[in-house]
Formats: structure tokens, C-alpha cells, sequence
């Protein structure tokens, strides 16, 4: 059975080809018929209809869109009116002599044309009429401008005309095309450097970047176009530009740009087959497993056909959460998903031994530095008595080794989150060598983790604003979560006992010009449409971190943005687990700190908040 639409366009095109063929024979006879062509007409007619239908199926004219009607399908329409006539035309001149007595050899040419014109001419109609439907209802189109090669531009045009939702293409910017010409009837408006000024001339809704505009200092640039002219555009781009080149695009490929389009890290390189041959065949753990980090760590894992993967996470909702994606995405990996406490060695002790684990990845922390600060003893607690239950059990149970993810607020700390940190790290290098290899993998921020301040931006612009910035001056080292997983694989692969591998994060970033940055993203002005408050630093927190401490020095490893560092041979003081158990107990937040100093000389706990 054919679709009701298909069914339709048949019944159609059969009426078509009848009323193509008849008018072709009234303009042969200038509109007279003589009586001794009615016979070879009744014989022809049910001829061509039959055949015209077949070879109009096989060349799958019905199956296009009329008010989508492109060159493409022009030309087949065009291919399968010269397949249909040749075939007539050989059809009938055999049979000529004795059925079709007299048929006049002009008849196939003007049904040719009339034919094809008819067929076609009901197509591009109904494109037309689409079209300017669209561009009457001005209210309710999206104002689009697009930066890209004349080539890209072209694709994407042609696939907005086959309905891209209800843009409207404004106009063309591209450094190498001259103003005044166009593609498909687009105008060209000019170079780059203008874009603020047409988006705001043109009232611009959404600036569309194709390649090569898509690279994250020229989305920089026209942002800072844009916050000169006081225009608010959405900015949006096609990144795959072979799909673009192929003309292999649809609505799915179109992305905001996002905070981390503007970082302008390149693509990290890597030679994967350490940590996969390092991964496979082995049963591996994750402590904070739902978290950002663990969660990330999670699913690259899965990917180097781990033995099994023990999931292990205090948060039922997000271990749940993670659990069911992995099921999904790797049916026939074993996953393990355990409700534990690192502070609690029977939960840490029970997962280990009953999966004879293998390789411990240590991402459960409390990182929130103002909550901390607010909650001491449920950071002493997990980041420091929960990792050292942790790296005990692994000693235990002959875990061959534990990467511990640390943070650069554990180098000079002025919060009490950060010297847990760091104190964890002293706990995880300082132990007597035994058959467990431990190694501390150390990286600044990560965008879009829970508790970061970029969800938390977002849900401020969400809200009407303010967003809130502690101060002007903050920086922050940055970059994205499947970027830094990536790289704590290799580094806890390739690292060695007791190492502190540091991973090199690129320039910091205040904080300030981020929260402006996404303000512009979501197609607002800074100042006018969203206030941006400045609330003073929090208790904790500093306005720079740091990733080495003074007595670290760093040597590049044979891969990129990994270094280990390397430490001078300072006497400190031994860590007393007993006495942070008691401070936590008690809630002691004076007790804490100074205890906390002792432990780390470096401390800057009185330059705080």
C-alpha cells in the first residue's frame, strides 16, 4: 500500500502526463483534430500514462517533499521525462506503420516540454508559496546572520530552504566575498569585522559560525563586537564541517556555543594504547563514582574493556544515574554499583576483597570550599579519614595501585577544603612502600562540574540574574571534564609509585570576564539585560591558584600537558589520624585550622576571606 501523500502526488502526476499529452497533440493540429489521429491518441494515451508512472516510481519522484523541491530534484524529474519519451518514442515508431498509423513525430518533443514543466512547475510553486509564507510572518522567524567560506554557506543556506525551522537569513559575511553579491539569493553584507555592527543594524537574533569562523579566537572576537555595539545575538555553529561539505546537515548538528568553545585549548594528544592496555582484562574501582569526575572516569573506563567496573558512591540517585547510562552504552561490561562510605572500612574493605579489585581510582572528596568551611569535620572526615581507610584497605587487599584525584587548592591552601587535600596527598605519598603503587594526579577546575560556577552562572541568567562574581581579580585554571579524565588516565598510567603527576592547564581565566562571556552566549547584554554583582571573596577563598608548591619543581613526561613533580626532601610533621578523628567529633573549627597549619607550613589560612 502507498502513503495517503504518495498516493496523492501518483493520482496527480497520472492526471498530469494525461493532460501533458493531450494539450501536446491540440498544439501539433493548431487545436483542430483530425478524426484519423482520435485512434492513434486513444491507443497512445494509456501507453504513455503506464509508462511515464513506472519510470517516474523508479526514478523516485514521488517520494520528495513539493515545497522542498530542490536542484537536485529538478534534475531527476528532468533525466526521467528524456528516459520516458526515448522509451516512448522507441515504442511507438516500432508500431507506427501498423498501430499508431501517421503519429506525428513532433508530439514527443512538446510533451517533453510541457510534461516537464507541468511536473516541475507544481513543485517549485509550492517552494515559492512556502517561502514567502515564511518571510510574511516576520514576528515569528529567527533573524539569522551567517559567517562562513562561500562553499559552507551554500550547504547550509540550501538546507534552512528545506526546512531549517523558521529562519530568516538576513545576510552573508565572509572575508573573501565581495558585498553585493549572494548565494540562493542571500545578499553578502561584508567582512567579519563588521559583524557587530550589521547585528545590531539588522537586529540580529542568531549569528550562525560556520568553518573557518568557528575557531574559538574569532568567536572571541565578534563576543567582544557584539558587547561594543550592545547587540544581543545567540550564537550558534555547524562544527562538522566535512557534513557541511557533503551537504549531509540537518537542525541535530546546530550547537550553542558554549563557555568551553572559548577556552582555545587545542585538542589534546595522546597515544591511548598505554591506558588501554593498562586497563583491559583488569577489575578496576571508582570512589565517587557519580560524581562529575567519577562519573567521566566511568564511562572512558568502560570504553578499554575493563574485566569489571565497581561503581562506589555514597549518593543513591547518582549512582543509580551512572550505572543505568554505562548499562546502556556497554550491555556485556560487568558493573558493579555499591552504596558505600569511604569512611567506613567494612564498606571500603567488603568492596575490594569480594572483587579482588585491581586498580583503584580515588575520586570521592567533598570539594565545595565555602560549605567546608562551613562543615570542617565532614571534610577532615572524607577527604582525609575516608582516603586514608581507602589506602589502607588497598594495602590490605593487594591492590596493585590507587590514583588519587587531587586539586590545585591543595598547593598553598586557604581553605580547609584545600589543605584536606593536601594533607590526603601527604597521607597517599608518605606511606612505608609496600606492593600497592600510589600516585596523586593534581589539575585545576573543571567546567560545568557540579558546585563550579558555570551551572551555577547559568541558572543565575535562567533566573533574570544577578549573577553573582566574588571579585574582579579572581582567576582560575579551567578545562573540560572529558579533556581532564583523559588525562588523569594517561598519567595514572603512566606514572610511578609515589609520583604527583600535574596536568597543565593553560592560562587562567577570571572569573569576571567567564560571567560576562555567558551572558552574551545566551544572547543578552551584560549590565543591561543581567545585572553582574560583585559580592567579595567567600571564607576560603583566594583570588589565584597554584598547582606547584614552592619546594615542587615539574619535568615533562613524553606526553602531552603531563609533568610530574618533583619534590625537595623537607622534614614535616607526621600526620596524627587520631587527633583529626577528634577534632571532626568535637566540630572544632579553631582546633582544626591550627592543627591543619602544623601539618602544612605553607598554608595561607590568614590571607583568606
Amino acid at each position: 500500500m502507498f502513503p495517503a501523500k504518495t498516493f496523492f502526488v501518483f493520482i496527480t502526476s497520472a492526471f498530469t502526463i494525461a493532460i501533458s499529452f493531450l494539450l501536446a497533440f491540440y498544439l501539433r493540429f493548431e487545436f483542430q483534430f483530425p478524426v484519423n489521429e482520435i485512434i492513434s491518441l486513444e491507443r497512445a494515451l494509456p501507453l504513455v500514462i503506464v509508462l511515464k508512472l513506472v519510470v517516474f516510481y523508479l526514478f523516485k519522484i514521488y517520494s520528495g517533499m513539493w515545497r522542498y523541491v530542490s536542484i537536485h530534484d529538478l534534475m531527476q524529474i528532468f533525466l526521467a521525462n528524456i528516459v520516458s519519451t526515448v522509451l516512448l518514442f522507441i515504442i511507438i515508431m516500432t508500431w507506427r506503420q501498423e498501430y499508431f498509423i501517421g503519429f506525428s513525430r513532433s508530439i514527443f518533443i512538446l510533451d517533453f516540454l510541457i510534461c516537464f514543466f507541468a511536473i516541475s512547475g507544481k513543485r517549485v510553486l509550492s517552494r515559492v508559496i512556502r517561502e514567502a509564507a515564511a518571510k510574511g510572518r516576520k514576528d515569528e522567524t529567527i533573524k539569522t546572520l551567517i559567517l562562513g567560506s562561500s562553499g559552507s554557506c551554500n550547504s547550509v543556506i540550501q538546507a534552512f530552504s528545506s526546512g531549517w525551522g523558521n529562519r530568516h537569513i538576513i545576510g552573508i559575511i565572509d572575508k573573501d566575498l565581495n558585498p553585493g553579491v549572494s548565494i540562493r539569493g542571500i545578499p553578502v553584507l561584508g567582512d567579519p569585522d563588521k559583524t557587530g555592527s550589521f547585528a545590531r543594524k539588522l537586529k540580529i537574533s542568531e549569528i550562525l559560525l560556520l568553518p573557518p569562523y568557528s575557531n574559538p579566537s574569532t568567536i572571541r572576537e565578534i563576543m567582544n563586537q557584539l558587547d561594543e555595539e550592545g547587540a544581543s545575538c545567540t550564537l550558534r555553529m555547524v562544527p562538522v564541517y566535512a557534513d557541511i561539505a557533503a551537504g549531509k546537515i540537518n537542525v541535530s548538528h546546530l550547537k550553542n556555543v558554549e563557555i568551553e568553545d572559548l577556552l582555545g585549548r587545542k585538542p589534546v594528544k595522546l597515544d591511548r594504547t598505554d591506558v588501554a592496555e593498562f586497563v583491559k582484562g583488569k577489575k578496576i574501582m571508582i570512589t565517587g563514582a557519580g560524581g562529575s569526575i567519577g562519573s567521566e572516569l566511568c564511562r572512558q573506563l568502560a570504553a578499554y574493556n575493563p574485566e569489571r567496573l565497581v561503581l562506589f558512591d555514597l549518593s543513591e540517585f547518582n549512582l543509580y544515574d551512572v550505572s543505568r547510562k554505562l548499562r546502556n552504552m556497554h550491555p556485556s561490561l560487568k558493573i558493579i554499583s555499591i552504596i558505600g562510605d569511604v569512611r567506613s572500612s567494612d564498606d571500603v574493605a567488603g568492596a575490594i576483597a569480594s572483587n579482588g579489585i585491581d586498580v583503584v581510582y580515588h575520586a570521592a572528596a567533598y570539594k565545595h570550599v565555602p560549605l567546608m568551611e562551613e562543615n570542617p569535620q565532614m571534610a577532615l572526615g572524607t577527604n582525609i579519614i575516608g582516603s586514608s581507610v581507602l589506602f589502607g584497605e588497598c594495602e590490605k587487599n593487594n591492590v596493585k595501585r590507587i590514583v588519587m584525584i587531587s586539586t590545585d587548592k591543595a598547593i598553598c591552601p586557604t581553605s580547609i577544603m584545600g589543605a584536606t587535600k593536601r594533607i590526603a596527598e601527604r597521607i597517599c605519598l608518605e606511606r612505608p612502600k609496600k606492593s600497592t603503587e600510589f600516585i596523586v594526579v593534581r589539575f585545576g577546575n573543571v567546567l560545568d562540574s557540579s558546585g563550579s560556577v558555570i551551572p551555577l552562572f547559568k541558572q543565575q541568567i535562567k533566573e533574570g540574574g544577578p549573577v553573582t562574581v566574588t571579585s574582579k581579580d579572581v582567576v582560575r585554571y579551567f578545562m573540560s571534564i572529558p579533556e581532564a579524565v583523559d588525562l588523569v588516565l594517561q598519567a595514572g598510567t603512566i606514572g610511578n609509585d609515589r609520583d604527583i603527576m600535574v596536568l597543565e592547564m593553560g592560562e587562567q581565566i577570571k572569573i569576571y570576564d567567564m560571567a560576562r562571556k555567558l551572558i552574551e552566549l545566551s544572547g543578552l547584554v551584560p549590565g543591561r539585560d543581567i545585572e553582574i554583582k560583585i559580592t567579595g571573596l567567600r571564607p576560603g577563598e583566594k583570588e589565584y591558584e597554584e598547582l606547584l608548591t614552592d619546594g615542587e619543581k615539574v619535568q615533562r613526561t613524553p606526553f602531552d600537558r603531563i609533568y610530574v613533580a618533583r619534590k625537595q626532601e623537607i622534614k614535616q610533621v607526621p600526620v596524627d589520624l587520631e587527633k583529626i578523628r577528634e577534632l571532626a567529633r568535637k566540630n572544632d573549627i579553631k582546633g582544626i585550622k591550627d592543627l591543619l597549619r602544623s601539618y602544612i607550613p605553607e598554608n595561607k589560612f590568614d590571607e583568606a576571606a
